[in-house]
């Protein structure tokens, strides 16, 4: 669990920071990409994903939310003069961040399993792991070919 939030941490980073180099593609261009990768993936029907991707994305814009407040508790460790005090809080304020979207993650679970069954929940989440990788590799194509 900590390695897919960490996973999304980072896309969702990379993404941000690309978007600016490289052709802009806005959020909701990016969800519409997202909906219909994961929609085909998971199998699911118009009526699923109806009811599914409200959650899905509130669920993702709750999830940001945290991260980027975590995110932004990091940035001051990189100030040369932080303190051990300061270190601690980060460290902790980074973990707390973790606790609280894996929180989410169970609580959204349950909501899922309203309107999909948990085959199709599972689909989803093996779709999203494989659409998040090959965004990595788009975003960083050299990274690609030197582990080749």
């Amino acid at each position: 669990m900590k390695n897919i939030l960490l996973f999304i941490c980072l896309l969702c980073f990379s993404l941000s920071a690309t978007a600016q180099k490289k052709d802009k593609c806005s959020k909701e261009e990016f969800r519409a990409k997202k909906t219909a990768y994961l929609k085909e993936k998971a199998n699911l029907t118009d009526e699923e994903a109806m009811k599914f991707f409200p959650l899905y994305f509130q669920l993702e814009d709750l999830k940001k939310d945290i991260n980027g407040k975590a995110w932004a508790k990091a940035r001051k460790g990189m100030n040369p003069e932080t303190t051990e005090k300061e270190y601690e809080d980060i460290a902790n304020f980074y973990v707390n961040a973790e606790i609280q979207a894996a929180e989410l993650d169970k609580e959204y679970l349950e909501k899922f399993k309203t309107v999909l069954s948990a085959k199709k929940i599972y689909m989803v989440i093996r779709a999203e792991i494989k659409f998040n990788r090959n965004m990595l590799k788009i975003i960083h194509p050299d990274k690609n070919k030197k582990n080749k």
